[in-house]
Formats: C-alpha cells, structure tokens, sequence
C-alpha cells in the first residue's frame, strides 16, 4: 500500500509554502490511512499545532467522535476516486461550531494512475455568512412581533403540504383564527397592551399546536394554523383537525392579565380540510376564513 508522506515532496516546494500559507482558505492533505501529512499555516492555526506536531495525526485527534465519523464517510468516497464538494459543520475542541465549504480532490500516484494515494482538501469558513442567511431567512420568513411565521411563509409551507399530501394520500387542514373584538381592545387600552395580547396569544397557541404544525400571523388580529398527516381517512381528519381548533379556543379564552388589566378574549374559528393540490394554498385559506366569518357572525361578533 503506497503511502503519501513529506518525504516523497520535492526539496524545492519553500516557494509553494509560502504561497499556500497566504491563501485564505485551510489546505491541507491526509495520506491514504487518513493521516495529515501538509496544511498550511491557518490549518495549523485553527488546530492549534506545528507542522510537526501535525504528522501521523487524524481527524480523531481533533474532532468529536460524530464528526470523525462524517469526515471518514467524505474520505472513503474521494479515496475511491470522487472529487467532494459540500458543506461540513465541525465541532472544534473548544466547543466552538465552525461550517465550511470543502472541496476535496483524490491524489493519483505518479506511476499507478488508477491508484489514489492521498487527499487534498481546500476548505473555506462559511460560518458567518451562514449565520447571515439564517437571519435573513429568519426576519423574511417570521412576524416580528409574535416571531411566528408570517403570511408570505405560511402560503409557501401550505402550497408545499399539498404537494405531500397528494403524494401520500393523506388530509391535513387548515384552521382560520380571528380574534374577537380585538379592535375594541386596542383602542380602549392602547396599542401596547394590543400587542402584548398578541405575543401572549401566539404564545398559548405555540404549546397547543404540534412542533410539526406550522402557525401563522397573516393580519393584525388573524391567525392561521396548517396540520399536515392527520389521517388517511377523512372522518379521523376531521375529528383530528377539530380537536385542535377547540384546544386552540380554550387556550385563547384563558383571562389575560396585563398590568392592571384583566381581559378575558376569544376567537372566531374557521377549519378547511385538504387532501392533494385539488384547491390551492389561497382557495384553502379563503375558504377557512369564510367558515371562521360565519361563525362570527352567527354570534354576532
């Protein structure tokens, strides 16, 4: 079994080392048993040790066990012949949670050119920009006030869930919430104490709700609910979809206190049932709140 090594590098690579250390990205090559045997100077830096101390080290000396494990699957594939592009999130001895772009190349031997003797990785730090994503993704994606999902979100999840519900044959629902006589709240005790009721509300909503469901505010005092997988059969759907309306009415009914405000509220509520992408995401939701608006106005809200 060939092995890459120092040794087998040219004498007159110092130039090539200087090159290398100065490119923002963390080079590095492992022989075919995993091995280090080169990075560049911020390799070295983000593992915390010298050239020399780098030698015969591997992942294992670095990496928490999961990570080894994930990196070895990557290895196992370039090893065979494959060049790997992808993200690789990292958990570094420090604790510290990196995510990089990591591109890795098999090196073929001189003299056997169906045979892989090494890796060469050239990984780039993503993290922040990552992390910028997610909060761009997050502030376009969520309400800022109850920090629930928000219209432009929800139609997309719910035009998304019709697809799946086609393909598995199963219904899901959504519930239309309307807050009764809201406007009268806000305007008798003032936007602030508008907005707390809100936060509270979309907060008891939360715990009513499954982790999976998906829970919006698509208006000021409007809120909708859409649950996915509730049953293959109709009748079970239902009773499923229902089951959650009436907790979410409940939970809303419970008095609100705020400073010195005592408020008991309640809600409207309006549920359309769905299996596959017969009615769109808007038909559904229209159709939701045309059933929560008569109930509304049946008692005389």
């Amino acid at each position: 079994m060939a092995e890459l090594n120092n040794s087998k590098l040219p004498v007159h690579v110092a130039e090539l080392k200087f090159a290398l250390d100065n490119v923002p990205a963390y080079v590095y090559i492992k022989n075919e048993l995993g091995h280090y045997v080169y990075a560049n100077k911020l390799t070295l830096g983000l593992f915390a040790c010298s050239e020399q101390e780098l030698q015969h080290r591997s992942d294992v000396d670095f990496f928490p066990i999961p990570d080894v494990k994930k990196l070895a699957k990557i290895d196992k594939r370039v090893l065979s012949g494959e060049r790997t592009r992808e993200e690789v999130e990292l958990t570094f001895p420090d604790g510290h949670q990196y995510i990089f772009w990591e591109v890795k190349t098999p090196i073929i031997c001189d003299t056997e050119p169906n045979k892989v003797i090494g890796i060469l990785g050239i990984a780039t730090d993503i993290t922040e920009r990552k992390h910028l994503e997610e909060q761009l993704l997050y502030a376009a994606s969520t309400d800022p006030l109850t920090e629930l999902l928000n219209r432009r979100y929800f139609y997309i999840r719910l035009s998304l869930a019709l697809q799946m519900s086609k393909r598995d044959q199963n219904y899901g629902a959504v519930i239309f919430i309307d807050l009764n006589k809201f406007k009268k709240l806000n305007d008798q005790y003032g936007h602030n104490t508008g907005d707390a009721y809100l936060v509270e509300i979309a907060q008891r909503m939360k715990t009513v709700v499954r982790e999976k469901d998906c829970l919006a505010r698509i208006g000021g005092d409007e809120f909708v609910v859409l649950l996915e997988g509730l049953s293959r059969n109709e009748q079970t759907a239902k009773q499923n979809a229902y089951r959650v309306a009436d907790k979410l009415q409940t939970a809303i009914e419970v008095e609100f206190i705020h400073q010195d405000l005592n408020y008991k509220g309640s809600a409207s509520v309006g549920v359309t049932m769905f299996l596959g992408t017969q009615k769109t995401a808007e038909e559904i939701v229209a159709q939701a709140d045309q059933h929560m608006y008569l109930i509304k106005h049946a008692l005389n809200y």
